[in-house]
């Protein structure tokens, strides 16, 4: 079958994601790049791996940042919350990022809602993507491909290649109705999907029946159903990702902590999924405000190679409170070189000025920033801090005078601002 040759003969790493990327299958580009061994690739593979993130990440931000305000519109404020914050984690650009944390922002006051919590740093501008592979499957509720070229059974072949050999072959052997459902859920038609599951019959309801369902039930906003379908794909098969990944989602949505705190730790305990579960105890401790044990489970969580570039900054941002500032600057570096031209990263740029420390490549990764995002008014601050720091005063003046005029920055940039023209005067 030309499934199997195509799924297991390819040699070069990067013609899979080449192949999404040209039919615009974000979700599954972005699942593949996640799961890429970067270890085995040339620096300009890996530049391109960069730019598949950034640019899958981005689109399903948009399509997901789109849908939640059409949500909103029609007073669907929960399934708005979710649109917006899938995109929100998404999100590459910091120019993406911040727009998807101002609709949520302005959510919250509009519906009375709790802020969400989950992953909500940024990870940088334009071509910054993970600093390593992270363990799952990518979430996507708008992910509509782009490619009238393909019939199904090509469409089915060339996202199943972009998975785990072994996760590919149950979809494969999965009745014609379950895969059908898969195809219409990837292309975003959930209400297809729906009825195409409920067509399977009785002994072809598995673990992977379970988990789809359970998965679209909780992006529904069904929870309580979602969580029993996972929960039953996960007795069938415990070591299915995707059902306990979507466990851990719609157990957080549903406000059940504890119970998710104790499933995580017990989790830990049988061996399966360390890494994912002690990251996503880090989070459950910052929600709560437990610095320390959010630092211990997110320093664990990466010890154990779990390589979240959102687990890297949070973890940082904690050192860096705790003044263990050399620890800080090695998960910084381990984020990608910002922009297309390499340098470091904003982040580690940001980490440095405020340091006093390598004034110079900060100064590079800042202007950098800028040439990619030349209305984003963070980079013109922050290349004046620099300058400042210098001591160059005129300098620092001609980049504060572009921002003063501006009466969109949002509050924590104009604190800054303001704080920068005082130490000018």
């Amino acid at each position: 079958m030309s499934f199997l040759k195509n799924l297991f003969g390819s040699k070069d790493p990067m013609e899979n994601l080449r192949k999404l990327a040209a039919h615009k299958e974000w979700a599954a580009l972005l699942n593949a790049v996640k799961r890429i061994d970067r270890t085995v690739l040339t620096a300009e593979q890996a530049q391109e791996t960069v730019r598949f993130d950034s640019e899958a990440g981005d689109q399903l931000a948009s399509l997901n940042l789109e849908e939640g305000r059409w949500a909103q519109r029609n007073g669907e404020l929960i399934k708005a919350r979710e649109h917006f914050s899938l995109a929100n984690e998404q999100a590459r650009s910091r120019e993406l990022k911040e727009e998807t944390s101002q609709a949520l922002s302005n959510l919250a006051t509009e519906g009375q809602l709790e802020a969400p919590a989950a992953r909500k740093v940024a990870t940088g501008h334009d071509c910054s993507s993970s600093c390593g592979p992270a363990c799952g499957p990518t979430s996507v509720m708008a992910s509509a491909p782009d490619s009238p070229d393909l019939d199904e059974e090509g469409r089915l072949e060339l996202l199943l290649a972009a998975m785990p050999a072994e996760q590919a072959q149950q979809y494969q052997a999965a009745e014609p109705a379950l895969r059908q459902a898969w195809l219409a859920i990837q292309d975003g038609d959930d209400r297809r999907g729906a009825d195409l599951l409920e067509q399977v019959s009785p002994s072809g309801r598995g673990a992977l029946f379970f988990a789809e369902r359970g998965a679209l039930l909780a992006r529904t906003g069904e929870l309580k159903p979602a969580i029993r379908d996972l929960q039953q794909a996960l007795q069938r098969d415990p070591l299915l990702f995707q059902a306990f990944d979507s466990l851990v989602a719609a157990m957080a949505r549903s406000s059940q902590v504890a119970a998710l705190q104790q499933l995580l730790k017990q989790t830990i305990a049988e061996g399966r999924f360390a890494s994912y579960c002690w990251a996503r105890l880090a989070e459950l401790h910052v929600q709560k405000g437990e610095a320390q044990a959010a630092l211990t489970a997110g320093l664990e969580a990466l010890s154990q190679g779990e390589n979240d570039p959102n687990l890297c900054v949070l973890c940082a941002q904690l050192l860096e409170r705790e003044q263990r500032f050399d620890e800080a600057e090695q998960l910084l570096r381990r984020l990608p070189a910002g922009g297309c031209g390499g340098g470091i990263h904003p982040l580690l740029a940001e980490f440095l000025l405020r340091r006093g420390e390598q004034l110079g490549k900060a100064l590079e990764s800042f202007k950098s920033a800028l040439r990619q995002e030349r209305d984003n008014p963070r980079w013109p601050l922050r290349i004046a801090q620099v300058y400042l720091a210098k001591g160059w005063k005129k300098d620092a003046e001609t980049q504060i005078e572009s921002l003063l005029g501006r009466n969109d920055l949002p509050p924590d940039l104009h604190a800054e601002l303001q704080a920068t023209v005082e130490r000018l005067s």
